[in-house]
């Protein structure tokens, strides 16, 4: 078993993948904690503040706005089911593991002390999750896919959320950990404890049996008696539902709790039609010059602060239109499984906004970013895309950590 292993991984493999994804590592993360604390402040605060406990501006930290005080408020003070920041809505294991750290290293249960809990371990996770993808893209498409992968993703315009207080890190090293387990170490047992940590995440870790079930089909019968291990794939989701059931009499209370943010089971072809709508009239109003007349470059940054429903649209096309590209290279699992991720969100459609968190839906479909590693050989083409997404990318921020909604 020693000698297979190493034959899997060899030293010179192990030295390139972990010196590389630790150098993209810290130069995303640098460049993402470093703008958040420079632009801070330095547009007009968004009309959500006023809404939060981060009143005066700074009581938490910057990256632990929106859902981040959520997962925060559930860390703190349990599930309740009648209050919005501590809803059933918001899986489980996150909370848990901010909860778990700061009682062991003795750290005051508060906001400002669990919210940098959750910035380490998001930025941990991470890191993982980065290696993660880099294995699985190598193992399949060589080291220039798996380069193009990592640096693709973690400057993707939306990468800032993944040193937030929200839980795309954590899930993305948990999915991606599913793919890595079963492509590149085989391990079966550990392919299913991970997507019962998934579903314990968010409640579309149960896409995880996608590529979990293609994988036992495809070698049944090497597998014989282990196909038992399946049982534990959707585990954290089942021991969610059960403690819902037990505490509030509503297994499904996670999905119903939704409605609190505008959200239900809805047509996906009536989703759409309403998002290109809504899309329409975000563009025009960029366009509407009555407004910069008005109040200059504060009416443009405003424009662009309300235009979520164009680029939540945006973001939606570029993923489909990247995944029907990868098609030709991606296997049909990791296919199906990015597509569900990035159409799922329309199924449970907002009607004040279809699309709404789509930019950050898109960031934990790795297969999008194998994908777009393999469409990129070109060195010169992968640079320019990283830098044009890095800069998409503080616009963004911009608006993220002076509470205006982005995702």
């Amino acid at each position: 078993m020693a000698q297979s292993r190493a034959r899997r991984y060899p030293a010179s493999v192990r030295e390139t993948s972990w010196s590389f994804v630790l150098k993209v590592f810290v130069a995303s993360r640098l460049f993402y904690l470093l703008a958040g604390g420079v632009l801070a402040g330095l547009v007009p605060i968004g009309g959500f503040q006023r809404q939060t406990s981060d009143i005066p501006f700074g009581a938490l930290n910057i990256w632990a706005h929106f859902d981040g005080e959520n997962y925060i408020s559930v860390a703190e003070y349990g599930y309740q089911e009648t209050s919005y920041s501590t809803s059933p809505a918001f899986f489980p294991l996150y909370p848990l593991l901010m909860r778990a750290l700061a009682e062991l290293f003795g750290e005051p249960v508060s906001h400002g002390a669990l919210s940098v809990w959750g910035i380490l371990i998001s930025l941990v996770t991470l890191f993982f999750a980065l290696w993660f993808v880099y294995r699985i893209a190598e193992e399949g498409w060589g080291e220039r896919a798996a380069k193009g992968a990592v640096l693709t993703l973690a400057f993707f315009p939306t990468a800032f959320f993944l040193n937030a207080v929200y839980t795309e890190s954590l899930f993305l090293m948990l999915s991606a950990g599913v793919v890595w387990a079963i492509r590149v170490r085989r391990d079966f047992l550990l392919a299913c404890l991970l997507v019962g940590l998934a579903t314990a995440t968010r409640n579309v870790g149960v896409f995880l049996l996608i590529p979990l079930a293609y994988e036992w089909w495809r070698s049944r019968h090497a597998y014989g008696w282990r196909a038992a291990y399946l049982t534990l794939a959707p585990s954290g989701l089942l021991a969610y539902a059960a403690w819902l059931w037990w505490r509030f009499g509503d297994p499904l209370l996670f999905l119903s709790e939704q409605a609190k943010w505008d959200r239900e089971f809805s047509g996906p072809l009536s989703a759409l039609r309403s998002a290109f709508g809504l899309a329409a009239g975000s563009l025009r109003s960029l366009f509407e010059p009555t407004t910069y007349e008005a109040s200059g470059s504060d009416g443009l940054f405003y424009d662009f602060s309300g235009a979520n429903a164009l680029y939540s649209l945006l973001f939606l096309l570029f993923a489909y239109a990247v995944l029907s590209l990868g098609v030709r290279w991606l296997p049909a699992d990791l296919s199906l499984y990015g597509f569900a991720l990035v159409l799922a969100p329309v199924f449970f459609a907002a009607s004040s906004n279809p699309l709404m968190s789509m930019p950050r839906f898109v960031l934990v479909a790795f297969p999008v970013f194998i994908a777009l590693g393999i469409l990129l050989k070109s060195r010169r083409l992968l640079v320019g895309w990283v830098a044009a997404s890095a800069v998409l990318s503080l616009a963004l921020c911009v608006l993220f950590v002076n509470w205006h909604f982005v995702a």
